[in-house]
């Protein structure tokens, strides 16, 4: 599975990145909503991980964006250290599939992404 992480902060990118991989995945690294747009019109991903709060575009912005111009169909993972319901309710009513809280548990995350290994096979 190929999956994009968005994060602005760059140890928690970097913690992600490296748990991520040794979990057996393929990750490609964005650095702001920005980003991740311009990977999305060139790569395809089996899943997305994204902050939601993010300087510039917001990770609610960018699920709106990817999702209304139909740039990805992918499920896509939510993170916040906030655990704001109204915002939990926007991100998923504007297309996320799931939530994780910061600081992440690789065992929720793997898990998880378990979930979708088998979703996104049927995609190909």
């Amino acid at each position: 599975m190929n999956i994009l992480v968005i994060e602005d902060d760059k140890v928690t990118l970097k913690t992600l990145q490296s748990s991520i991989e040794n979990l057996g995945y393929e990750v490609t690294i964005a650095n702001s909503a920005e980003e991740a747009i311009k990977l999305t019109e060139t790569e395809k991903f089996d899943v997305i991980i994204s902050d939601i709060m993010m300087p510039g575009i917001s990770g609610l912005s960018l699920v709106n964006v990817l999702r209304s111009v139909n740039l990805c169909t992918a499920p896509i993972i939510m993170m916040s250290a906030l655990n704001n319901k109204s915002l939990l309710d926007a991100a998923f009513e504007a297309g996320a599939s799931d939530f994780i809280p910061k600081p992440f548990n690789i065992d929720d995350l793997s898990a998880k992404l378990k979930k979708y290994e088998t979703t996104s096979q049927h995609h190909e």
